[in-house]
């Protein structure tokens, strides 16, 4: 058991960091807000974000606000999902499975745990919907994770994870200083987008390695099923 352990303890991690980790924190929380439990850090992080953030994370928040949005995402996830499908089916297949599953897994969680958004700071952003879990945290985590995972053998592999990880914190503190977000509802957004990313990656990975390698080769388009 310790020699397999060895042998697989990168897969391990990273069954632990990408799966395990999120859908213990997703459970937790979503379990906790449906019955109304008080996060006793919601308000004081909420208040001095607000408080703190340097003026020009101002514009930073609305902007990010926006790009989160369906108005954004939407057009922006199809080109994404033309250019990949083109490259491969498997790749294409990939990308709807993860943005479309996560998106319908958000509307649905939404649903059914019900959490008012909160009433803290004053809004700069308006919103209609429930609040838990937090869509544009949930959207960043799983885009973030879908590119990785389609580019993973390339030189793309690295700047994007520093770059999407960057992009899906400041989505997430952008949400609650806009005050339409508790703090809670973002860690619930990350990990939902992070273990269904995931998960669907790691489901349909040796498709996905299959695509990768055809792609790599010039003159080639991948078409694996």
């Amino acid at each position: 058991m310790l020699l397999w352990t060895r042998q697989h303890w990168r897969s391990l991690l990273t069954l632990a960091v990408l799966i395990v980790l999120p859908l213990f924190l997703l459970g937790n929380l979503a379990d906790d807000i449906r019955e109304r439990e008080v996060f006793s850090f919601d308000a004081p992080v909420t208040l001095w974000l607000r408080a703190n953030a340097p003026a020009w994370f101002r514009q930073v928040a609305l902007a990010l606000s926006a790009f989160g949005s369906a108005t954004w995402m939407t057009p922006v996830s199809a080109v994404l999902l033309v250019v990949f499908w083109r490259k491969s089916a498997a790749m294409g297949r990939y990308f709807l499975f993860s943005l479309g599953g996560v998106m319908l897994l958000n509307i649905l969680l939404k649903a059914l745990i019900g959490r008012v958004r909160p009433q803290i700071v004053d809004w700069l952003w308006q919103e209609g919907d429930k609040s838990f879990p937090s869509g544009h945290a949930t959207m960043a985590a799983a885009l973030t994770v879908t590119l990785v995972a389609l580019l993973w053998r390339t030189g793309w592999r690295w700047p994007l994870i520093v770059v999407g990880t960057l992009y899906t914190l400041l989505m997430g503190a952008a949400r609650v200083y806009v005050g339409v977000h508790y703090p809670t509802d973002v860690l619930g957004g990350w990990a939902l987008g992070t273990l269904w990313a995931a998960g669907t990656a790691m489901v349909l990975w040796p498709r996905l390695r299959q695509a990768q390698q055809h792609a790599e080769q010039p003159g080639t388009v991948a078409h694996a099923d």
